[in-house]
């Protein structure tokens, strides 16, 4: 088995090993003859065979295509009827009609994205006896991950993972030497490559993308960031450059798009709303019958047309028809839709919706979104790779920051930073009242069911030196002794 700096060097020898990327599928065909079938004894095995079906590859752009409502199918399918009406002279004229696309995978990713990164990300100090000089570090460590605006990076991130399937944030030094971080995405033509070794652990990161019409492959391993230019004839190698981190400072995440699992749901709602949008507009007023044997020359009576009938027998007749109801396109339509939700996790809960007049409790409100949160939750687990990732670049590249800046309360501060242990996660996002979830965090923190650490971290209004406040406060707030004045004895 070759060593990891030994795979590390087979990729980079060849920019097209660097280029290989798994496709993201949706659905797939099966192929050969599958595995056993019909009927065993109990206990009896039977020979197994190997994975008998490929997967459909399903190209990004195709995700870019149907997160963007003008992109969708359904404005360019000529399979949408049309209506006609014949004019006077025989000849007929279609009725124009402008196709509607309905943008139900933003909404859905939107609803998700909510979920997922409506809140803050909670950091934990995993340290049973912190010391003074700890909480301070871990103090300035929050501090800074609310001025960099590493909670909206976080959010730009799942954002962009879930609209088109991958996304990456890659950490670096400014010119100031100053510890940020920028996203990587599709959609702003970077394609991601990762590369793994047998075990599945990541040795190298690779990004292609374009600049003023040229080629580039930027790859990243645990010390330095590889160039390839193709100069068009060929790739060249560029001088490996070291990007000043102690891992790979790209963090990448794949995963299915929001709405995956519901793409030809929505495109056959998507028609059959056009359709009836189209009969909508053709009889949705209702049509003017007139029947009998009529001339030109009919009089006008107050504002109102008399026609005569000519007929022999008499029985002409002019009524307004009105169109059956289309009650049963609109139930289907209903149906479509929430199976839509069904299939997606995700809930779309509008004005018309609520049907009560009095206060909803929390608790209601929650059910009705126990799919979002069910979603959330699985998300939670599958994005924990990608906090703890972030927690560990950023703070050791504060560190090195704060080294740099010449504070000496941070000399030590590389040191200090690599030993103080910081958990992060995403916290669910649900419909509550933040006042009454505020006030239980106080009572359970007077009852001494929590620490006030805990009590400080959980509440909505604390800010990131919270504690730190409160211990300047209560030394201010000491009581000091007044001597009295002498008096004058009389």
């Amino acid at each position: 088995m070759a060593t990891k700096e030994q795979e590390i060097q087979r990729l980079l020898s060849n920019p097209e090993l660097l280029l290989m990327k798994k496709p993201f599928t949706r659905g797939a065909e099966m192929k050969g003859r599958r595995g056993a079938l019909g009927k065993v004894d109990v206990a009896q095995k039977t020979t197994v065979v190997l994975p008998q079906y490929s997967k459909i590859v399903v190209p990004q752009e195709q995700f870019a295509m149907e997160i963007d409502p003008n992109c969708h199918n359904v404005l360019f399918d000529d399979n949408i009827p049309s209506i006609c009406v014949k004019l006077t002279n025989g000849a007929y004229r279609e009725i124009k009609f402008q196709k509607l696309a309905v943008p139900i995978q933003r909404v859905i990713k939107d609803k998700q994205l909510l979920h997922l990164t409506g809140n803050k990300m909670q950091f934990t100090l995993i340290d049973t006896e912190p010391t003074e000089r700890t909480q301070f570090l871990y103090t300035t460590y929050k501090q800074y991950w609310d001025l960099r605006n590493q909670d909206g990076m976080k959010t730009k991130m799942v954002d962009t993972q879930l609209s088109y399937g991958d996304a990456g944030l890659l950490y670096y030094f400014d010119y100031n030497g100053r510890c940020k971080s920028r996203l990587i995405s599709f959609a702003d033509g970077y394609v991601l490559c990762p590369h793994d070794d047998q075990n599945g652990d990541r040795i190298l990161e690779s990004v292609y993308y374009q600049s003023n019409g040229v080629q580039y492959i930027d790859s990243f391993d645990d010390t330095y960031m590889y160039r390839y230019k193709y100069d068009g004839g060929s790739w060249v190698l560029e001088q490996p450059v070291a990007h000043g981190f102690s891992e790979i400072p790209l963090i990448t995440k794949r995963g299915e798009v929001a709405w995956n699992n519901v793409q030809p749901l929505i495109e056959s709602y998507e028609a059959l709303y056009n359709v009836f949008m189209a009969i909508q507009k053709r009889f949705g007023w209702g049509v003017f019958y007139v029947k009998g044997k009529f001339r030109d020359d009919g009089k006008k009576l107050a504002g109102n047309i008399v026609l005569n009938d000519t007929s022999i027998d008499g029985k002409g007749d002019a009524k307004f028809l009105t169109p059956p109801t289309p009650d049963g396109m609109i139930e289907t339509l209903k149906k479509m839709l929430d199976s839509i939700q069904l299939g997606s996790k995700t809930t779309f809960v509008l004005p018309d919706d609520i049907k009560t007049s009095g206060d909803i409790s929390g608790l209601a409100v929650q059910l009705t979104r126990e799919l979002d949160i069910l979603n959330a939750n699985q998300a939670v687990i599958e994005w924990q790779n990608v906090a703890d990732k972030m927690v560990r670049l950023f703070k050791e590249g504060i560190a090195k920051e704060l080294v740099a800046s010449g504070d000496e309360r941070f000399a030590t501060a590389i040191t200090d930073f690599a030993e103080m242990n910081i958990s992060a996660k995403f916290k669910v996002w649900r419909p509550f009242n933040e006042y009454e979830y505020n006030q239980m965090i106080t009572m359970l923190t007077g009852a001494n069911l929590l620490s006030r650490q805990s009590g400080i971290e959980l509440n909505t209004l604390s800010k990131p030196d919270e504690k730190k406040r409160l211990s300047i406060e209560a030394v201010e707030g000491e009581e000091t002794v007044v001597e009295p004045k002498n008096q004058v004895a009389q």
